[in-house]
């Protein structure tokens, strides 16, 4: 038997709707140690949800498996079906109906088996448990399978923080208690671009701790790389913010789906919103090829965007597969073989370093991002953020990423950016124009802006260029003039850069996404691990 999910129960009453449906005569019992569901007779819980729900349709296309079944812990008697649904339809098809009595929680049962369908009917399938005598329990339940797995799978997991100790902490916690993965073969390498997190509370042989420079996102993720490359052990990476709350049942699903993998892919998890804990507000997104977009803030689309989970129809519009460009980092994982072919991430600090890494690997490898439902973590949008240093490096490196994967047009861009400068003065927000010029100049000087700076010390710099008019409220004419001005005379003189700028970032792509690149750039010795698949 080899178990492909678990039938979770949720920890809090906020988020039960993503684990289980019950009706008035059956509970949740909320421990912090483990959970179960008390019933009375005509209790009935389901595990039609986000996280329970088995999405047979993405199953059979990208993995080997054919058959699995359901086991379960119980106590009582009980009768349990088993539903398929499909997208575009709210009905339901019993797949097999069985009653089973006098249930001991120290039996576990197995319902029979269900044959995966190889077809456009494929759907979402679910349990359905009824309890028939007084009083009853369910305990716990698993999803399983008798086939052989395509092949062993080592995890090596990378977490990039920056004094989010809290968070770091609860999501150690959530993989190490995790009764699944204690048997899998994974290490967590967390990197601590604050340096404020103890090395006394990494003791455990599954968990490493690297202080690092602060060299953002990027430069904190690819540094969880190296090290995990340089132990040559791990046959998949899966990369996650640390500012989240993880469900490890994620990270249970992911293995299974690596282990029984048809071909190559890398899997995008959802997010999850942390202020409404059952909106999915994005799973995988498209990347704008046209130019027109360039320089304007419409260059990232959310795909399966702010979708209530509660209900059988939203699940069953996560069955419609979407042509996904990037997943976020905040939980994306990918294999060695892929970081062998494409090499590391691209030196951004933060943003669209996740969007760049995965078009890479889906226009030169040709490989899908999948958006597996099922897995996913709970983060605040970006949206929910708004800080405008964060602005500066969004639309540099989007002028970065396009320069790298097509050819940005100047006069294009050049409109655009205007358009947000003139929206931000409007408002006022004047440190957001601010940031939006100096993201235009600073694409114009090319990669040496990258390859001669400290990454830490140039951020520092950011921070406070964003600061300049923080304490300003009202309309400043004269500030918003000198503002326009500055904007249209860099904006000028960038008409004769700007084809050797967006020349330098294409050519120096290959360079700085090497391993011996990164060495220097973090200011590490050169690591055991063949440098020469990255050169």
């Amino acid at each position: 038997m080899k178990i492909v999910g678990t039938i979770k129960l949720p920890k809090s009453a906020d988020i039960s709707d993503l684990y289980i449906q019950c009706n008035e005569a059956a509970s949740i019992a909320y421990h912090k140690e483990s959970q179960k569901v008390a019933l009375r007779q005509g209790g009935v819980i389901s595990s039609s949800s986000y996280f329970n729900s088995f999405y047979e349709k993405y199953y059979i296309k990208y993995t080997t498996l054919r058959s699995i079944y359901y086991r379960l812990k119980l106590e009582g008697d009980f009768q349990i079906s088993v539903y398929r649904e499909v997208d575009g339809s709210s009905e339901k098809e019993t797949i097999s109906e069985e009653k089973f009595e006098k249930c001991h929680l120290s039996n576990s049962i197995n319902l029979l088996p269900v044959t995966l369908l190889q077809n456009e009917n494929a759907g979402r399938l679910y349990i359905e448990i009824t309890c028939l005598s007084e009083q009853g329990i369910f305990e716990a339940g698993w999803i399983a399978t008798d086939e052989p797995k395509a092949r062993e799978i080592s995890l090596g997991i990378v977490i990039c923080t920056f004094k989010k100790e809290e968070y770091v902490k609860n999501t150690l916690a959530a993989i190490l208690q995790d009764k699944l993965l204690q048997d899998k073969k994974l290490k967590v390498f967390v990197v601590d671009n604050g340096k404020t997190l103890d090395q006394s509370n990494f003791r455990d042989s599954r968990l490493t701790l690297i202080p690092s420079k602060n060299a953002g996102g990027s430069g904190g993720f690819t540094r969880g790389l190296v090290e995990a490359l340089e132990e040559n052990i791990y046959s998949h990476f899966l990369v996650m913010d640390d500012d989240i709350e993880l469900e490890s049942e994620s990270i249970c699903r992911l293995f299974s789906v690596h282990e029984y993998a048809k071909s190559d892919f890398i899997i995008a998890g959802g997010l999850l919103n942390l202020n409404k804990k059952c909106v999915l507000y994005e799973a995988g997104a498209t990347y704008n090829e046209s130019p027109k977009t360039k320089g304007a803030s419409g260059s990232l689309t959310p795909l399966n965007h702010n979708i209530d989970l509660q209900t059988a129809n939203s699940l069953n519009q996560l069955l419609i597969e979407a042509d996904a460009d990037y997943g976020g980092f905040w939980f994306c994982s990918f294999s060695k073989e892929i970081v062998e072919k494409i090499k590391l991430p691209l030196p951004l600090f933060i943003k669209l370093d996740d969007v760049e890494f995965c078009m890479r690997a889906k226009r030169a490898l040709g490989l899908s991002i999948v958006t597996f439902p099922s897995m996913a973590v709970w983060h605040l949008p970006a949206s929910a953020k708004n800080l405008n240093w964060e602005t500066y490096y969004y639309f540099r490196n989007d002028l970065i990423t396009y320069a790298i994967h097509f050819s940005p047009n100047y006069t294009y861009t050049v409109s655009n950016f205007t358009k947000e400068i003139i929206l931000a003065l409007l408002k006022p927000d004047y440190d957001r124009a601010q940031m939006l010029i100096q993201a235009f100049e600073d694409y114009l000087k090319g990669p040496d802006l990258i390859r001669t700076s400290e990454p830490d010390i140039f951020h520092l710099n950011i921070l406070k260029l964003s600061r300049s008019y923080e304490n300003q409220v009202k309309v400043d004419r004269l500030a918003g003039i000198k503002l326009l001005s500055k904007w249209f005379q860099i904006a000028a003189k960038g008409s004769t850069k700007w084809s050797t700028a967006s020349r330098g970032w294409k050519n120096a792509a290959q360079e700085m996404t090497s391993i011996l690149f990164w060495q220097q750039y973090l200011g590490l010795k050169e690591p055991a691990y063949s440098s020469s698949r990255h050169s």
